[in-house]
């Protein structure tokens, strides 16, 4: 009797024990992480009002780490978990970068892991402002600049020399800033400026930069620095050394508590850059990230002389003369990036977010995952309200409907879509 009893309990463990194999198999663990700017967005399982809570753990249980962009291509183009943190450990199955990949990057990872892994596919995830807030700065007597923030008419405005000029160190103070509305100096007494920038690999400073790079002269720009597109705001300065004023912190929450503590002593002005998610919720009405009063600047487009708030809208704007790669450049990552350093119209400090995964993966159900993850983000209007809800606009339609049919499908012939045979046999992260 003992030994049929203890037959049937092995025969239970050992039905129990599959049925855990296949929800474990059913369910795998995908990993990510990178960009602090989409984190309030992508955001954890256990958020709902995140993209990551709203698609659920049936397919795939997704983790997302806050690390910051360089820290987050890194980890990608490396394999290597421990940039997410020193403990982690596994696949890293994707990233998420504000900086574009540099053509080194794409060219040694081709040469590299590529063999092994497969293609590396980067696309553009969203669309974002990069917001200049300011703290404890001149009152507002605009009236004609847009609205920018909760309980506010108008905004400071700020233009492009107002914008190398303080974020270089060349003005260091709110009496030697010009209101580009009147001519005017916005303070008659002094008023010193704090800047606070991100000391880690930043794809919001790269962003800052690739615009501060297209616009900023000698003319208007502290002497000494020269600004270039890149992760790392210090590199722009002698020595990597930025001026007295200038206070660094780390990721964009980093960044928000040090405004707001200088905020609620109220007695030092500050200037900073940020995603739209940190900042308030007249830009980001459901990010978890958002403080309700930050004070946001508006800016003014030089090439048509037009003051714009940092919307999803007028980021959108400065990006929508760019079109998805035709397939004579489809297989590039690099032409996937849309060139906004400069726009024409719309809010000048614009970009998109970028997503980087692999075209190959061992497992079936991590690809299946990974493929309908994606779908979900660009299709589906759920997803849509999340990413409209933190202040972010989607890709636009040409970017979208390419995305689909050369990585979501393959409808257009290229053989680049996720898990596609002919080209992932025996290859896979």
């Amino acid at each position: 009797m003992k030994s049929s009893q203890r037959k049937i309990c092995q025969i239970l463990a050992l039905v129990v024990s599959g049925m855990g194999a296949s929800v474990a198999m059913a369910s795998p663990l995908v990993q990510g992480g990178g960009s602090s700017l989409v984190a309030p967005t992508i955001g954890n399982v256990s958020n709902l009002n995140t993209e990551i809570g709203l698609f659920g753990t049936t397919e795939g249980t997704f983790t997302y780490y806050s690390v910051g962009s360089g820290a987050g291509q890194n980890a990608f183009l490396n394999n290597q978990p421990t940039y997410f943190g020193a403990t982690v450990t596994g696949t890293v199955d994707f990233a998420n970068s504000d900086a574009a990949l540099t053509t080194a990057q794409i060219t040694a990872y081709k040469s590299g892991l590529a063999t092994v892994d497969g293609p590396l596919i980067q696309i553009p995830y969203i669309v974002t402002p990069i917001t200049v807030p300011v703290v404890n700065g001149p009152a507002v007597t605009s009236t004609t600049t847009p609205q920018t923030t909760p309980g506010q008419a108008h905004s400071i405005a700020l233009n492009d020399d107002d914008l190398c000029g303080i974020f270089s160190g060349k003005i260091t103070d709110w009496n030697a800033v010009v209101n580009p509305e009147n001519g005017s100096f916005y303070s008659a007494t002094s008023m010193p400026i704090k800047v606070v920038y991100r000391t880690d690999g930043s794809g919001t400073t790269e962003l800052l930069t690739r615009h501060l790079h297209a616009v900023c002269t000698t003319s208007n720009t502290a002497t000494g620095v020269t600004f270039s597109d890149g992760l790392t705001f210090v590199s722009n300065f002698p020595s990597n050394t930025p001026p007295s004023n200038f206070v660094g912190a780390a990721g964009s929450g980093g960044v928000r508590s040090t405004l707001l503590s200088y905020q609620t002593s109220g007695s030092q002005a500050a200037v900073a850059y940020l995603s739209p998610d940190y900042t308030n919720t007249f830009l980001a009405p459901s990010s978890s990230s958002a403080s309700p009063a930050l004070a946001v600047a508006s800016l003014r487009n030089a090439t048509n002389s037009t003051y714009y708030a940092p919307t999803a809208a007028n980021a959108t704007l400065a990006v929508s003369s760019a079109s998805a790669p035709t397939k004579l450049t489809a297989s590039n990552p690099a032409a996937w990036v849309p060139a906004s350093g400069n726009p024409a119209s719309g809010y000048p400090v614009s970009g998109t977010s970028e997503i980087l995964v692999s075209q190959c993966y061992a497992a079936s159900a991590v690809t299946t995952a990974v493929h309908d993850y994606l779908t979900n983000h660009y299709t589906n209007a759920s997803f849509a309200s999340i990413v409209h809800g933190n202040g972010f606009d989607t890709v636009p339609s040409s970017y979208q409907a390419a995305i689909q049919a050369d990585f979501l499908s393959n409808t257009s012939g290229l053989n680049l879509d996720i898990g596609n045979a002919t080209v992932c046999a025996g290859k896979g992260r």
